[in-house]
């Protein structure tokens, strides 16, 4: 069974992905509810992935597909457990428009967090590249057609 990790900076659209995947019928999971710690280093708080609920997440659908979803400073001390490390990319006017346009939550809507997403538009995005197994730009692409890509991926696994 594949396990896929769904990475990308904010407004990328991993949660609409998700969704899509969700509403037909696969196992998906977004990390940023329920499975993150807030840790201090050097001064400074950072929110990462809390180590036991995701091992016991991957541990528990070892037998299922699974597509789970997140960005954390982190996730590369997993990316062994997956079959698949998918970036999603967009350009970044694109980005901060569906910021912009969400209902979901507000995250991104704030002058200081418009610039934490700039700065890792130029910062974090090409460590995430180097970790990516898959990249797919959905800049101009429909959520059909990108959760249609990553089925592909659970079907070659």
């Amino acid at each position: 069974m594949a396990t896929i990790l769904i990475t990308g900076l904010s407004g990328v659209g991993k949660s609409s992905v998700l969704a899509g995947l969700r509403a037909q019928g696969y196992n998906t999971v977004d990390t940023d509810y329920g499975y993150t710690i807030k840790v201090t280093e050097d001064g400074e708080d950072e929110v990462v992935w809390d180590r036991t609920k995701i091992s016991v997440l991957l541990h528990k659908h070892q037998h299922s597909h699974l597509f789970i979803s997140g960005c954390y400073a982190n996730q590369g001390e997993f990316y062994h457990c997956f079959d698949q490390v998918v970036l999603l990319t967009a350009e970044l006017e694109v980005m901060l428009e569906r910021i912009e346009r969400r209902t979901s939550h507000d995250y991104g809507k704030s002058p200081r967090e418009r610039e934490e997403i700039i700065d890792s538009y130029k910062n974090i995005l090409p460590l995430l590249k180097k970790g990516a197994t898959v990249t797919i730009d959905t800049t101009e692409a429909r959520v059909s057609e990108v959760c249609e890509r990553l089925k592909v991926l659970v079907e070659n696994c």
